[in-house]
């Protein structure tokens, strides 16, 4: 052993300093990542992409507390909540709804959501209606998948 006087305090911090922080087990493996994934679900992470694939309640669901995304992100339960409407087949709720928000892809959904509505109209036989639901739709904010609907729609009215 050293001699030297200052060994003993340069052992008690190498020792401080490169000390491991704990034995790693398979129970403490598991909770962090338990507790990581419920961070998801608190946060509403996990919604997110199902609310951008238009699957508003599955994305809906997935929140655990929905209290906390309306005290943080009231704008995203909105959209969420818009989404349910659409998927219950209440455009015209949806589409005011989605006019109240101010994201892009609510406003995309807006549009589908007018698109939508003067289909069911022009369905119904209500022309006027679905002329005036048209009116809301922007050809620009339209899914590609969604093009062929919008141009039946719009010839249908042109022919109306």
């Amino acid at each position: 052993m050293d001699n030297n006087r200052f060994s003993l305090y340069r052992r008690i911090r190498h020792e401080r300093t490169y000390r491991t922080l704990g034995k790693m087990s398979w129970w403490r493996v598991v909770l962090g990542t338990a507790l990581l994934v419920s961070i998801l679900f608190f946060t509403g992470i996990l919604s997110r992409p199902f609310a951008a694939r238009g699957e508003f309640r599955t994305a809906r669901a997935l929140l655990l507390f929905p209290s906390w995304m309306e005290h943080y992100h009231p704008e995203d339960l909105a959209y969420l909540d818009a989404g349910i409407l659409y998927e219950d087949g209440k455009y015209a709720e949806a589409l005011t709804a989605f006019e109240a928000l101010s994201s892009d892809a609510a406003l995309s959904m807006q549009s589908v959501s007018a698109l939508r509505l003067a289909e069911q109209r022009l369905a119904s036989g209500d022309a006027e209606g679905a002329r005036e639901a048209a009116a809301e739709i922007d050809g620009s904010l339209l899914p590609e998948t969604e093009a062929e609907a919008y141009a039946a729609v719009s010839e249908a009215l042109a022919g109306a």
